[in-house]
């Protein structure tokens, strides 16, 4: 039955296995070539097998030897870059967790995001798209800092830092609704066009849907799905209008009409975790207050 194997007679072999010679491997580990000889003889022992074949060109390794190799290759590699990052605690990695529950927050926040990655080089960025329940999940376990979402939306032990706003408008196809492109439209022309929209469990639609209530109106939707590529592929091949936050939809492929009338802003709240005691925050907290000014 095997037991611990001896830390220093696995190196021992690792040396060897890699140099493929047991005088120059004895001169590295300074040991003499007799006390290396035995202790490789004895690891052979542990594990009842042969590791290694001596000839006059240095020594083979046999199958097991070349699997036991490559699994202490990999052990001392990770050993070593664990004891550097000990000793270096600058290259230790650092971790930003960001939930959201909007599409829309990347915008404002990568100039941010560009400038902590400049100053914190070994940073690791995670970032979730989710409801504001699973957000609030998240928190439980540890794995929140930033939270942003809509400014209706609650969830507990938040700060808040900054709100910044969007204003949705009316998208359209380049090739296939030119002739809108220098128009001023009315809701009633608008509507009277295929409409692309996604449904209502997105936050733009339910703004969308809460201001055609307000003026009376109803619609349904000529394409309704879950999906914003998609809902984006359709708009650009003409299929017919969309809504959305004009930076989503910048190129050639498509135009942002021009209505006499407003949707309402959408605003959005940018929240730290109050108990949260990443090092990071302070600085993300100074840029964010910085830039959206």
């Amino acid at each position: 039955m095997i037991q611990n194997i001896n830390l220093n007679i696995l190196k021992y072999f690792y040396e060897v296995a890699q140099i493929k010679n047991i005088t120059q491997a004895s001169k590295k580990l300074n040991i003499s070539q007799p006390a290396l000889t035995k202790a490789i003889k004895e690891l052979e022992t542990e594990l009842n097998t042969t590791l290694l074949i001596r000839n006059n060109k240095g020594i083979t390794l046999t199958k097991e030897g070349k699997i036991l190799y490559e699994y202490s290759k990999t052990m001392f590699q990770k050993l070593q870059t664990t004891i550097k990052t000990i000793n270096n605690p600058k290259e230790q990695k650092q971790h930003l967790y960001i939930g959201t529950t909007t599409t829309n927050f990347l915008e404002p926040i990568l100039p941010v995001l560009n400038e902590i990655r400049k100053k914190h080089p070994n940073i690791q960025i995670h970032m979730f798209l989710e409801e504001i329940e699973v957000l609030e999940n998240y928190q439980g376990l540890g794995k929140m800092d930033i939270v942003i979402k809509n400014d209706y939306e609650t969830m507990h032990n938040l700060e808040k830092i900054k709100t910044f706003s969007i204003q949705d408008h009316f998208i359209a196809s380049s090739k296939h609704y030119k002739h809108l492109e220098n128009k001023i439209l009315t809701i009633e022309e608008v509507l009277s066009y295929p409409l692309v929209l996604l449904t209502n469990i997105t936050h733009g639609r339910r703004n969308f849907d809460n201001y055609l209530d307000s003026i009376g109106l109803k619609i349904k939707p000529s394409y309704e799905f879950n999906s914003y590529s998609l809902c984006k592929e359709l708009i650009k091949n003409g299929y017919g209008i969309g809504i959305g936050n004009p930076i989503h939809y910048k190129g050639k492929s498509f135009i942002i009409l021009k209505t006499n009338f407003h949707l309402p802003e959408r605003f959005f709240d940018i929240c730290k975790i109050k108990n949260s005691d990443n090092e990071i925050l302070d600085d993300f907290t100074q840029l964010i207050k910085n830039y959206l000014n």
